[in-house]
C-alpha cells in the first residue's frame, strides 16, 4: 500500500510543476524531468488522522506520438487540435491515500515523491444519521481501504486563456467497481515571469466509491463506529497556483487547494472534516 501511496502523492501534486513559461496548455514533446523541494500538506479528513506532509515532488514526463506518460498517469490522445483534445487516461484514485496506516510512512512517501453542486440539495437519506449523533470508535481497527486505479476518457476544450475539462473514469482494480467524474474550468494569466492559474472543479463519486472508503459496516461497528452507508457524492474545490520563473531551469512554485466534501461523505462517522485545505510551496528545477 505504501508504494501505491507514493505514486498517488506524485500524481496529486506534480501539477504545480507542469506549467511552462511559453504556454501552460501545450504539452512538451520528447521527455522532461523535474524536481521540487519545499513544504506542504494534504489535509486528511479521516477521524484522528494526521495531515500528510510533502517535501520533495518529482516530475517525469515522456511523450511519444499520441501516447504520454506523466507521473504515473498514462494517456492516449487520438484527437487533438488547437481547441479540442480527447484522451483515454488511466490514473489513481486519491481517496485511498487517507487510509495509509501511519504518519511516518506517509511522510516518507511524500518526501520521496497533485463548484457548484448541480441541482437542489438532496433530502436526508433514511439511513443517514445527523452529524451530531455520530458514534466515533477506534480508527485503527477499521477494515483496510486500498488505493484503486481508474481508467476512462477526458475531453479538453481550450479557448485563449481558458480551459474546460470533462472526464469520466471507472475503477479497474476490482476493489469497489465505482465511477468518478469531474468538470473543471480553469484560467491562467501571465505577466512576464509570473504565472497565475485558477481552477474550479465539481467532482462526482458513485456510491460504490463512497461506500467503500467512507461507509461503516460490521468491522467498523465492532470498532465503535455508528453504521453508515453513503450514496453518490458531488465534491467542490477551488485551486490557485502561482509560479515565478527565476531563470530557464529554476522556478518558484506554490499551490493552494480548498475542497468541500459532499455531506454524503462528511456525515460519515469516519470523517471529521468537511472543508479540506492542501498546499505546497517550493523551488522547482527542470530540464
Amino acid at each position: 500500500m505504501y508504494k501505491a501511496g507514493l505514486l498517488l502523492v506524485i500524481a496529486l501534486f506534480s501539477g504545480a510543476l507542469s506549467a511552462s513559461e511559453e504556454t501552460i496548455y501545450t504539452a512538451h514533446s520528447g521527455w522532461q524531468f523535474g524536481l521540487s523541494a519545499g513544504y506542504g500538506e494534504i489535509e486528511n479528513p479521516i477521524h484522528d488522522a494526521d495531515d500528510i506532509p510533502l517535501y520533495v515532488i518529482p516530475k517525469v514526463e515522456v511523450f511519444y506520438g499520441d501516447f504520454a506518460f506523466s507521473n504515473f498517469e498514462l494517456s492516449w490522445t487520438p484527437l487533438s487540435n488547437d481547441n479540442h483534445q480527447l484522451s483515454f487516461v488511466s490514473k489513481m484514485n486519491r481517496d485511498g491515500l487517507y487510509f495509509i496506516d501511519s504518519l511516518a510512512a506517509s511522510s516518507v512517501v511524500a518526501s520521496l515523491t497533485s463548484t457548484v453542486m448541480p441541482g437542489a440539495p438532496r433530502p436526508p437519506s433514511a439511513q443517514q444519521q445527523p452529524r451530531d449523533t455520530k458514534k466515533i470508535g477506534d480508527i485503527t481497527k477499521i477494515r483496510d481501504r486500498e488505493l484503486s486505479f481508474l481508467a476512462g476518457a477526458q475531453y479538453l476544450y481550450d479557448w485563449q486563456q481558458w480551459r474546460l475539462s470533462a472526464s469520466y473514469f471507472t475503477e479497474i482494480t476490482h476493489y469497489h467497481h465505482g465511477q468518478e467524474g469531474s468538470l473543471v474550468l480553469s484560467r491562467y494569466q501571465q505577466w512576464h515571469k509570473h504565472l497565475l492559474l485558477a481552477a474550479a472543479e465539481i467532482q462526482y463519486q458513485s456510491n460504490e466509491i463512497t461506500k467503500y472508503y467512507y461507509g461503516s459496516q460490521r468491522q467498523e461497528i465492532v470498532a465503535g463506529f455508528s453504521r453508515y452507508q453513503p450514496e453518490h457524492a458531488f465534491n467542490k474545490s477551488l485551486q490557485l497556483t502561482y509560479q515565478y520563473q527565476i531563470n530557464e531551469d529554476w522556478r518558484f512554485i506554490s499551490d493552494l487547494k480548498w475542497q468541500v466534501l459532499d455531506s454524503e461523505i462528511a456525515d460519515s462517522p469516519l470523517v471529521s472534516k468537511q472543508h479540506l485545505l492542501s498546499y505546497y510551496a517550493g523551488v522547482a528545477w527542470s530540464f
